[in-house]
């Protein structure tokens, strides 16, 4: 959330990027009005494909298709007057002091950016856009082509922008792209092994050890990435138990040390706090490791990460940090399914992935700090009692 005018000393501005001025409700009707009535742009409401959203100059919705109508649903507010961030939910249309485009997360925006491209040229604009939004309490991913163009109705200049949904495909892409680099990492070490074997560099007895633990990961690869599905549906129930932290952390320093992102790395604990949680082990072990994991990532050889645990009230908070900053440019890309930081060699997923199991899933909070030479990724859990109103265990 943005600060607060008493927490910077002076009034907020209008807004962080795009323009925060909205038209007045005579403005609106007029131009609605007159798009209605135009010939062009009905035709244009009816035939386009996607979804279909008539702006006025100051990005507010004027007229919509059936298509949009149908995604909202019969009980979202009226589309009329609100901008495209607003209507999706995306989790920046609050951040803004004048709504949608008005974040600085905004700046980086596909659809502000292809709608402001379109009113300083006059010409159709086309882009690529990836939301992060907030639906029934649930984060979702969505990815859209988006083509943008000026369409003038009297002395009204609109603009009429059409969104494609590419989010099956580029779900697909990003899930088959992790998948075959975590499954190549663990048959690279099951031929490693079986090779040692050939070549009598070791006992049967130890690689048949090691073989069982790299198959009993890549069952748990095959089962991780089937839930990746489940929680994206809504339909991944966790199996919640009572257990400690530092039982979570201790299967996260084993898997870590077969993981290529450990080498030249170490891993410092500090478990200041214990107490019980009522949680899915599994799921918040993925969680936690691919925390460990990014952090190793992004720093280099020799440097450490540190793992803490600590009390905030009747929640646990479990972070991890590194050494280095996350370019501010990037800041607000860093949940979205399928950005990576590492370009086309980049998994993706990863931070995607904490914040869907850890939110979705398991109902806590997860986020980060970037800032003073150092990155912090978290997530906090309500204890055991929290969730129900009783006594919090100590």
């Amino acid at each position: 959330m943005m600060l607060e005018p008493s927490q910077i000393g002076c009034p907020l501005p209008d807004t962080y990027f795009a323009p925060a001025v909205r038209a007045t409700e005579g403005e609106l009707r007029a131009a609605a009005e007159a798009c209605l009535a135009h010939p062009v742009a009905r035709f244009f409401m009816q035939a386009a494909g996607g979804l279909v959203f008539i702006l006025d100059g100051h990005r507010q919705v004027l007229a919509v298709n059936a298509q949009v109508m149908a995604l909202l649903g019969p009980d979202d507010p009226s589309p009329f007057g609100r901008r495209p961030g607003e209507l999706f939910n995306c989790i920046h249309a609050v951040e803004g002091p004048g709504g949608c485009g008005t974040s600085p997360s905004c700046a980086h925006c596909g659809a502000v950016l292809s709608l402001l491209a379109c009113q300083r040229t006059g010409e159709t604009v086309e882009g690529e856009c990836q939301l992060s939004l907030r639906r029934h309490g649930r984060l979702e991913g969505a990815e859209y082509r988006i083509l943008t163009s000026p369409l003038d109705v009297g002395p009204h200049r609109l603009f009429a922008m059409v969104l494609q949904d590419l989010s099956a495909g580029k779900r697909r892409e990003a899930l088959e792209r992790l998948f075959f680099h975590d499954v190549a990492n663990l048959m690279q070490g099951i031929r490693g092994w079986s090779e040692l074997v050939l070549e009598g560099g070791a006992t049967a007895q130890l690689a048949a050890t090691k073989l069982i633990h790299l198959l009993d990961l890549l069952d748990r690869e095959l089962r991780s990435h089937q839930d990746m599905a489940l929680a994206e549906s809504g339909e991944l129930t966790p199996d919640l138990r009572p257990m400690r932290p530092s039982e979570v952390v201790a299967e996260v320093r084993d898997s870590l040390d077969r993981h290529p992102a450990s080498h030249g790395h170490t891993l410092d604990l500090d478990l200041a706090a214990d107490p019980l949680l009522f949680t899915d082990r599994d799921l918040l072990t993925r969680v936690i490791r691919n925390m460990v994991v990014n952090a190793m990532e992004a720093c280099p050889a020799g440097s450490g990460v540190r793992l803490a645990t600590s009390r905030r009230g009747e929640r646990l908070r479990v972070e991890v940090d590194n050494p280095g900053e996350i370019p501010p440019e990037i800041r607000s890309r860093i949940f979205l399914r399928s950005f990576s930081t590492k370009g086309a060699t980049g998994r993706g997923l990863g931070t995607y992935a904490m914040k869907l199991f850890g939110e979705n899933v398991l109902g806590g909070e997860v986020g980060f700090t970037s800032g003073e030479g150092k990155t912090a990724f978290f997530i906090e859990l309500p204890l055991v009692g929290a969730r129900a109103g009783r006594p919090v265990e100590r």
